[in-house]
């Protein structure tokens, strides 16, 4: 994340920025939900959060819904 901020810099845009591997049943929540609240502390406001690539099929679609929970609470945080 660092190197694709330092990349992107103050004058463009993050499409998407968290990794598909995250919605995955094997992965901890508590990582999805470090990783989305760092993508978010960087990259706000140039952000628009999704998941990279596309969700596997054995994803866990409610990780999808603990995201939109992650970014709810945030919001109300700032």
């Amino acid at each position: 994340l660092e190197e694709i901020k330092e990349a992107l810099g103050d004058n463009m845009v993050l499409l998407d920025g968290v990794p598909a591997q995250l919605f995955m049943p094997n992965e901890s929540e508590k990582a999805l939900e470090k990783t989305v609240k760092k993508i978010l502390n960087m990259f706000y406001p140039n952000i628009v959060l999704g998941i990279s690539d596309e969700l596997p099929p054995k994803a866990n679609i409610e990780r999808v819904k603990l995201v939109s929970e992650i970014v709810r609470d945030w919001n109300k945080k700032r």
